[in-house]
């Protein structure tokens, strides 16, 4: 059984099209995953692909319109009480901004121990020596448990979030955008101190990005994510190397190359003129159609179902031999 398991997940928000009139968007549309024990699986995806409403959303925190999430074989949705108490000390989140997820006015000692008091997992005598011990997991001086977020950089806020995350031993940690605020030479102490949590700990992580090599990096499978579909999924190593999707191919091109600091070049024939796609209107085929230079009518008038192309490995395309 795994760890998690998602059946088209659908989240829809209200909104309104063109002409004013009320609508239901899809930010989530149909999203299927599964996670095992230990796992690290990375959803990546551009600013509004819908991302960080699937994190949300496998958490409970966000409301599904459809499909089922089950944690351990238990849903997630409708948990509430001692059920949701559960829940949380198995699945945690480590947000995309440490600073607007830690009180102010709270010392970091005092924001550690009160996770640790509301779950009864260390008396008052015992908190002292549980805080120290999670700031040195994530490389931070005891010290530090008397200042407040301000005091700290943003490198550390983070790695202040992760321990928060981490009070309760999580056999899931959702990592939303972890680093993507950070300088380089901190985003990969972060990267490198979820991966060694992750194994010391056989936690199972869910890395939400837009940096194909930010999830390469850290995760073993890995799915592309735009308007809320997955376009393809697949070992991060494979995707990485020899991505499948036009989409994935924009977003490998989008890396810039440390050869040379401009943007790769191998992908410009999924490349297309800026303007030509539909702000929010939903597509009857392919939702990547309408900037795909691949496109043929088939992709606009139909939605495309996975296609095989090797073990493990899918792609939602009409033509998936790209």
């Amino acid at each position: 059984m795994s760890l998690l398991e998602a059946t088209g997940v659908t989240v829809r928000y209200q909104g309104h099209d063109e002409r004013g009139r009320r609508q239901l968007w899809a930010a989530v549309d149909g999203v299927s995953l599964a996670l095992g024990e230990g796992e690290r699986v990375g959803i990546i995806g551009e600013s509004g692909s819908g991302k960080t409403t699937l994190g949300k959303a496998l958490l409970g925190i966000e409301p599904v319109s459809q499909g089922t999430i089950l944690f351990r074989g238990q849903n997630v949705h409708g948990l509430k009480g001692r059920a949701l108490k559960a829940f949380r000390l198995g699945a945690q989140m480590i947000f995309q901004d440490p600073m607007g997820s830690l009180n102010p006015r709270m010392t970091i000692g005092t924001a550690l121990g009160e996770v640790l008091s509301v779950h009864k997992l260390a008396s008052p005598a015992e908190q002292p020596a549980r805080i120290k011990e999670l700031l040195q997991q994530v490389g931070l001086d005891n010290s530090y448990t008397r200042r407040y977020p301000h005091e700290f950089s943003g490198g550390q806020r983070q790695r202040i979030g992760i321990a928060r995350a981490l009070v309760l031993n999580p056999s899931l940690l959702v990592a939303d955008e972890p680093v993507s605020a950070l300088d380089v030479s901190v985003q990969a102490q972060i990267l490198n101190l979820i991966r060694d949590l992750s194994e010391a700990r056989r936690m199972a992580v869910l890395l939400v990005a837009h940096d194909l090599a930010v999830v390469n990096y850290v995760c073993q499978r890995v799915l592309i994510l735009y308007k809320g579909r997955v376009m393809e999924e697949g070992s991060a190593q494979e995707v990485f190397s020899n991505p499948r999707h036009p989409y994935t191919q924009l977003l490998k091109a989008s890396v810039p190359d440390p050869d040379d600091g401009v943007r790769r070049q191998e992908s410009r024939s999924c490349l297309v003129a800026p303007g030509k796609q539909p702000m929010g209107k939903p597509s009857t085929g392919c939702a990547f159609a309408p900037r795909c230079g691949h496109a043929i009518e088939k992709c606009f008038a139909d939605k495309p179902g996975f296609q095989e192309v090797g073990p493990g490995w899918n792609v939602r395309c009409h033509l998936s031999f790209i």
